[in-house]
């Protein structure tokens, strides 16, 4: 297949989330024989490139003299950007936002639809005229979108599509060695909020655990660290420039998440790195992972899950290896890009056309 691909974020192996996700996903299709370009019309991050198959060219939101149009079918306005793509391309958004791109009735075209914007506003108590445009802009694209995969099932239901398919990251050839002391790592994009959330869960069950695990250490890293105070037995990391750097000082990935939806990558990310991870059912969501593969814990006992693996070498050695094998099993890049190519086959075998 020919792909014509819109994102926001930029492909990159050391992007955003969702950005390397994409790289691996496209590495992996340039090696099953497929044919790839791309658009990406969001801020590049000073040291991230735009793979050659990917041009990059920012696209400026609309001013007031189209809010009108916003208000009827809002985010759409990135529509008119020029993008000539070739006739015979499956065309792809990566994100509902960049849906209005690739908006061209009666050709094959897939969405990805990462999280759902309701379910993330009421998991954080966030109501603004920002988020129902939001909101508004993503049931439209999936209502528009003749073919269209979330990647988890509570994602999947709340904007009722029928294909789940796997996230993915890129497999480091090798897992990290573990580290025997007690540190924990929280890393995380810090100008996100549900990230914030997290942040103050953990601190403010980290006297509780530092009394029961002597000598644990809680490391914080991440973009807009300068948000995050260092404290008794906390220390902040700030931005690193790799993911992996951050995780190879840490024996356990400790992520409180709140209830928002999709897969968090950075818990496949650590899982994948051979990292331990302790998070709540949020965070595991839509990750296909062997039973105790992860501590997965509520609100209530998170400080006695946690300190339960910071104290335990063994378990944790355990949770490496188990972790890392499923993650191979079920969330490499290669089968993640077949199970979009085959929802892309499925649909066009029982609908025949793509319907306009």
């Amino acid at each position: 297949m020919r792909f014509a691909i819109a994102t926001f974020h930029v492909p990159h192996p050391e992007g955003a989330a969702a950005g390397r996700q994409l790289w691996a996903l496209s590495e992996a299709l340039f090696a099953d024989g497929h044919e790839l370009s791309g658009w990406c019309w969001g801020p590049l991050r000073k040291g991230l490139d735009a793979p050659s198959w990917c041009v990059h060219r920012p696209f400026e939101r609309s001013g007031p003299r189209h809010r009108p149009v916003n208000l009827l079918a809002p985010r759409t306005d990135v529509g008119r950007a020029s993008w000539p793509v070739p006739d015979d391309a499956v065309l792809w958004a990566d994100d509902w936002s960049s849906w209005p791109i690739v908006d061209r009735p009666g050709r094959p075209a897939l969405l990805t639809v990462h999280y759902d914007v309701a379910l993330d506003a009421r998991a954080l108590g966030q109501r603004s005229l920002p988020l129902l445009q939001d909101w508004r802009a993503q049931r439209r694209a999936v209502r528009r979108s003749p073919c269209t995969v979330a990647l988890s099932q509570r994602v999947a239901d709340a904007v009722g599509v029928d294909a789940v398919v796997p996230a993915t990251l890129p497999i480091p050839d090798e897992p990290l060695p573990l580290v025997e002391e007690p540190a924990a790592l929280l890393l995380a994009d810090w100008t996100w909020p549900a990230n914030l959330t997290s942040l103050q869960t953990l601190l403010s069950i980290w006297p509780d655990v530092r009394a029961r695990v002597p000598g644990a250490r809680l490391l914080v890293a991440g973009r807009g660290g300068d948000r995050v105070a260092a404290g008794d037995g906390v220390h902040v990391l700030g931005e690193v420039a790799r993911s992996v750097d951050a995780m190879s000082e840490a024996a356990v990935l400790a992520f409180p998440c709140p209830p928002t939806s999709g897969p968090k990558m950075k818990v496949l990310d650590a899982v994948v790195a051979g990292l331990p991870v302790v998070t709540t059912p949020a965070g595991a969501e839509g990750l296909h992972l062997a039973d105790g593969a992860v501590v997965v814990a509520g609100p209530e006992g998170f400080a006695d899950a946690l300190a339960g693996v910071l104290g335990d070498p063994a378990r944790r050695a355990a949770m490496a290896q188990s972790g890392r094998a499923s993650a191979l099993q079920h969330h490499l890049p290669a089968s993640a890009a077949r199970a979009r190519v085959e929802v892309l086959r499925r649909n066009r075998a029982i609908h025949g056309e793509y319907r306009t």
